[in-house]
């Protein structure tokens, strides 16, 4: 099927995480490599009831983002990283 749109979800820690966080492994100290992988949800399901921005019946692309280690090939979502004290 084919997608009719796209959707990102960032709480304010995992913007700043994605932007200025240090990309280092919290298990090994490895360097972590970000991926980035999606769901197809429907329109009506991303829509809220205040602004809808999707058509109900189209397919819309979820994103959402993964960082791998390098060195222990642990694999950890951005929000985990983002809510990891400092």
């Amino acid at each position: 099927m084919v997608h009719k749109g796209f959707s990102y979800e960032f709480s304010p820690r995992e913007a700043a995480y994605l932007l200025f966080g240090k990309k280092i492994c919290p298990v090994c100290g490895g360097r972590l490599e970000k991926r980035k992988d999606f769901e197809m949800r429907p329109g009506a399901e991303l829509n809220s009831k205040a602004d809808p921005i999707f058509v109900p019946d189209a397919e819309i692309r979820k994103y959402r983002y993964f960082f791998c280690c390098r060195k222990c090939s642990r694999e950890f979502p951005l929000k985990e990283l983002a809510e990891r004290k400092r």
